[in-house]
């Protein structure tokens, strides 16, 4: 077992108020979130398309080979998260997918709005 996995051992910590919101619906509502400006930094957008291909292709190996460790953790061992409270390996993995999901969204509004010019 890694160390990031046990990092905090076992804790009986909950979500925040919003985390347990966020999980029970599954995915960031669609409103605008406002991060502090130590977290709020601007894309990188020198990459090209195809090196943007290659790294999501990169991280969706990486996903399906995390999602068997994952499954195998305790999941009375949790790490904080600053927003959302006290996660376990298998909500900061499921996490990962709201994330994603929430820029696909974010991506959808902006092909929308350019699609009006």
């Amino acid at each position: 077992m890694s160390k990031l996995a046990i990092a905090d051992g076992e804790q009986t910590h909950e979500k925040t108020e919003f985390g347990e919101y966020l999980f029970n619906i599954g995915g960031f509502p669609p409103i605008k979130i406002q991060l502090p400006p130590e977290l709020n930094a601007p894309p990188d957008n020198t990459k090209t398309k195809e090196d943007m291909r290659r790294e999501l292709d990169q991280l969706m190996e990486r996903m399906t080979e995390l999602k068997i460790k994952v499954d195998q953790i305790n999941p009375n061992y949790k790490q904080e998260h600053g927003g959302f409270g006290w996660l376990n390996a298998q909500e900061w993995f499921e996490l990962v997918g709201m994330h994603f999901r929430h820029h696909l969204r974010q991506k959808y509004e902006l092909d929308e709005a350019w699609g009006r010019f």
